[in-house]
């Protein structure tokens, strides 16, 4: 078999491999706080109850919530429907890792009779003697590949809701499909159509989440290293601002303004840069997470690679030097940001982040099969058994990334989708799933997860922000003869809320207990005596 068709066997292999790690966490997994959140605008949109979100506080641009909305019509209210888009964009951007690899890494080599040709050729145009191409290694793009499809905190967010797998999704397409103008020309591709394509599906991250912009800088520097110039970028915006626009509209309709952005910073609490006592914390937070991520053996070479990428950047001026430094001080500034900003530690942030360490990985692995870094007339010295040697590398990593990949499948990784993530709350609404019009269930922690599980039933959830609160409504309406409910933490912080029901005149009967939560019947004093 030619080694062109081992490539397309191998990844159709990993892809097979990422499917069914991730595949069981698409039904066992339960819903976050915020999934809940987002499926329950899905349904609202699927329903046709709330198609704009009216309704809702939406602080997030909603390409997501419409995805998961057509699911959710074929496949009814279970909660994998909406965790479809995510779980399938997540098994795909296993190859695509490899395929943003060898786009990334397809430089000129210059022959003899090439001559010198600038970095860039005008539209249409095809030089003379087209400059050589030198082709990345096949096995470490797959090997790339194989880190995305075994790492832990791609699994456990794979059969997610959330919106940041959809997320790494668009962005990773956005740079697979910005070439090298000399790959354009030799391959007789019209290169014009490249960067509306990679402009639209940028578009698309920015529909899904803000974060996207963090990666303009990437975006920008390889078209930059790959030579765009003013009519490319021109053609990228033409590509981008369509949904942009789309976004911009849909927030006019349905509250009059531009309130999206405003909306998440509000949420957030503001940004700001930490105060210094909160560096250390976080520093030791996101490294946690980063062992996560990464199983600590490959963040050790990840390391050590970074070092030998950056060396050898230093002593050779090409074009997958460049490359390599523009990826480098991506990820090292991604990380600082997120580290002198207050922004909250959150996994979820870091998932963007795996596929461009799998592709320095691979890089800096395919570097190994080098006898010396540098040049020996113009070219660089090979190890004889390159291939071999690669191959052997990867079999190992093979090895390590297999066991944390399978405890990742069954979720026992503090990160992501997890088993008991919904802390017991399906269970509890199914216990009021009967109860009758007029039936109030009080609530302080689980909100979110009651938009979701008592969609279309009959319960009015009361969100109240501290016990005074909840004591003054108790005083006015507790006596009105409707069931009244109260779900509680099974700890102590639920003490202070307590004591504001007896101090109202109330009591406390327990109905139900599942995971963490606790179901309160409320019932006033003369009724308990």
């Amino acid at each position: 078999m030619s080694e062109k068709r081992l490539y397309w066997a191998g990844l159709m292999g990993i892809s097979l491999l990422a499917f069914w790690l991730r595949a069981r966490g698409l039904f066992a997994n339960s819903f976050h706080a915020d999934e809940a959140l987002f499926a329950s605008w899905a349904r609202h949109i699927a329903s046709w109850k709330d198609p704009l979100l009216l309704t809702q506080a939406v602080d997030k641009p909603p390409l997501l919530f419409y995805m998961q909305a057509l699911f959710y019509s074929p496949l009814g209210p279970v909660e994998w429907a909406a965790r479809l888009p995510n779980f399938m964009v997540s098994v795909w951007l296993a190859p695509l890792t490899a395929v943003l690899y060898r786009r990334l890494y397809v430089e000129e080599e210059r022959g003899e009779t090439a001559g010198e040709f600038p970095s860039a050729f005008p539209t249409g145009i095809t030089p003379a003697v087209p400059p050589l191409l030198r082709v990345p290694s096949r096995i470490n793009a797959l090997l790339s590949a194989l880190i995305v499809a075994c790492s832990p905190l791609a699994i456990q967010f794979s059969a997610t809701a959330f919106t940041d797998p959809l997320l790494t999704f668009w962005l990773v397409a956005s740079l697979a499909v910005t070439r090298n103008p000399y790959a354009v020309n030799r391959l007789r591709i019209t290169d014009y159509r490249l960067p509306i394509t990679s402009g639209f599906l940028f578009g698309l991250a920015i529909a899904t989440k803000y974060q996207a912009v963090l990666f303009l800088p990437l975006v920008v520097g390889v078209g930059w290293l790959v030579g765009y110039g003013r009519a490319h970028w021109q053609r990228w915006l033409m590509g981008v601002l369509p949904m942009l626009m789309a976004v911009f509209l849909w927030d006019v309709a349905r509250t009059g303004s531009w309130s999206l952005w405003s909306a998440q910073i509000g949420n957030y609490g503001g940004v700001r840069l930490a105060w210094s006592w909160e560096l250390w914390p976080r520093l030791l937070a996101w490294g946690q997470l980063w062992v996560t991520a990464v199983p600590p053996i490959l963040l050790l070479m990840f390391t050590l690679l970074l070092i030998a990428l950056l060396w050898r950047a230093w002593r050779v001026d090409d074009f997958a030097s460049r490359v390599d430094l523009l990826l480098i001080l991506f990820v090292l500034g991604y990380v600082v940001l997120h580290w002198v900003t207050a922004v909250p530690v959150w996994d979820r942030y870091l998932l963007p982040l795996v596929p461009m360490v799998a592709v320095l990985i691979g890089r800096g692995l395919e570097r190994l099969g080098d006898w010396k870094i540098g040049r020996l007339g113009g070219t660089i010295s090979r190890c004889p058994h390159r291939q071999s040697l690669n191959l052997l590398i990867s079999l190992f990593i093979l090895l390590i990334l297999l066991f944390p990949a399978w405890g990742a499948r069954y979720g026992r990784y503090p990160a992501g989708g997890q088993v008991n993530a919904v802390q017991g709350a399906a269970q509890i609404a199914a216990v009021l799933a009967d109860e009758p019009y007029g039936t109030v269930l009080y609530d302080h922690w689980y909100s979110w997860q009651w938009g979701y599980h008592l969609f279309y039933r009959k319960v009015y959830v009361s969100w109240f922000p501290h016990g005074a609160a909840l004591a003054e409504d108790l005083a006015v309406f507790g006596r009105d003869g409707n069931t009244r409910y109260i779900t509680l933490p099974n700890s102590m912080i639920s003490q202070p809320i307590i004591r504001a029901i007896h101090s109202a005149g109330f009591q406390l009967h327990l109905v139900a207990t599942a995971g963490n939560i606790a179901l309160y019947q409320i019932l006033p004093d003369e009724v308990t005596k």
